[in-house]
């Protein structure tokens, strides 16, 4: 790949290859299945250092600028899905910004409306986002996000994804605090108009391709700090949470936490979901909110830290911090014992060599157990508190307290022991 981002796993997912059943179409044949004096002639027509033809993509254009319902049929979106491939290489792309395929693509977009056919040119704008020069260029171009925007009220998921897709690769520019600045997509947030259509896909969707899609953008866009500015306040809203819990049920209400996460995608997407929720704990309107959920919120991050210990990962951190940011709306007695066990295995762990240590985060899912106790030890009822130590062994008890004291709270009452 020829973006600089996506070699540093910036764009990871964003490259998308579209589905269809033109493989027998080798658009990009290997260099050496030819013979010197044939490639000779075949170079006349490449586009930069692929064998792609330059002819065929600018026919391609036409055909995309004249297209009408009538002529939609499977030869064309077998064309259209090679075009969308081609886009993963950069001499395409400056090619098809040269013959100005943002303009066509708007105008294609303005006219007659074919699913397939809205979904393929967004996905070929998706791809074209992983170049820089793509975006800045989107970003002045009024009508197109103009267009972008209105198809926020689109009821196709895959139409959705890619249109998620796109300003996904957009928002990487705000949260890097690009040298040019996606004002577009900003005023979008800021204005609160992306919220309510996120909480509705959320809320309403069966489509796990589209949860996962929204739940990443979320999480970029809300947990990643960006100077003085809080993106997840735009966010917090009681449909959006309201939202994520029904998307949670959708993706992983038959999850049971005797095993780990079924695979890696829906461990990230857990991730994503509980980043997302801490992120509103930032801000007393977004706290307030949780509250009014802290139950079903408090239950998932219950069986997320109720897994074999042996899983114990970053996502044992996210779920935890959320905990705490729940208290004292949300307390499990359980739980807390759950949690002086992980950290009673985390002090006998120390120094071993393990996947969770290898990556430095014992420490930091130490730290964070040992806030939560100390917040627990000031925000439950002092007796609950006590009748609950006292179900638990005495080292357990003491790895309690010993949180509490290192972090000067005081003491509110007789401890138990």
């Amino acid at each position: 790949m020829s973006c600089q981002a996506y070699q540093n796993n910036v764009w990871s997912g964003f490259y998308v290859k579209p589905s269809l059943h033109y493989a027998k179409h080798n658009f990009n044949p290997s260099l050496n299945e030819y013979p010197p004096s044939e490639l000779e002639k075949m170079k006349g027509d490449a586009i930069g250092s692929t064998l792609y033809s330059e002819c065929w993509v600018l026919r391609m254009l036409i055909k995309i600028t004249e297209f009408t319902e009538e002529q939609w049929c499977d030869e064309f979106e077998s064309d259209l899905c090679a075009l969308w491939d081609m886009t993963l290489e950069k001499d395409v792309i400056d090619l098809l910004m040269k013959h100005e395929v943002l303009s066509i693509i708007t105008n294609a977009l303005c006219g007659e409306r074919n699913e397939r056919f809205t979904e393929i040119l967004l996905g070929i704008v998706a791809n074209m986002c992983c170049d820089k020069n793509v975006r800045q260029v989107l970003s002045e171009k009024v009508e197109t996000v103009a267009i972008l925007t209105a198809l926020l009220d689109e009821s196709d998921p895959p139409i959705l994804i890619q249109l998620i897709r796109v300003m996904h690769a957009v928002a990487w520019d705000i949260v890097q605090e690009s040298d040019f600045s996606p004002k577009w997509l900003e005023d979008a947030i800021t204005n609160s108009l992306l919220a309510p259509y996120f909480s509705f896909i959320l809320k309403s969707s069966t489509n796990e391709d589209l949860l996962t899609c929204v739940l990443e953008f979320l999480n970029t866009i809300c947990t990643i700090e960006i100077s003085d500015k809080d993106f997840s306040q735009y966010f917090a809203t009681s449909e959006m949470i309201s939202g994520m819990i029904d998307a949670w049920q959708q993706l992983l209400g038959c999850w049971t936490y005797e095993e780990g996460f079924p695979n890696k995608q829906l461990e990230k997407t857990a991730a994503h979901w509980c980043g997302i929720l801490l992120s509103f704990s930032g801000h007393e309107s977004g706290k307030a909110i949780l509250s009014e959920y802290s139950d079903q919120i408090g239950c998932v991050c219950f069986k997320i830290m109720n897994r074999p210990h042996e899983n114990l990962d970053g996502i044992s951190i996210i779920s935890v911090n959320l905990l705490d940011s729940l208290l004292p709306s949300y307390f499990n007695g359980n739980l807390l014992k759950i949690l002086l066990l992980v950290l009673n295995l985390l002090y006998q762990s120390q120094g071993e060599v393990s996947e969770l240590n290898g990556e430095n985060l014992e420490p930091i899912l130490q730290d964070t157990i040992e806030n939560y106790c100390a917040n627990v030890s000031i925000s439950v009822d002092r007796e609950i508190l006590n009748s609950l130590l006292s179900e638990c062994s005495e080292n357990h008890v003491l790895l309690f307290w010993k949180a509490v004291s290192e972090r000067k709270i005081d003491d509110m009452g007789e401890r138990a022991i």
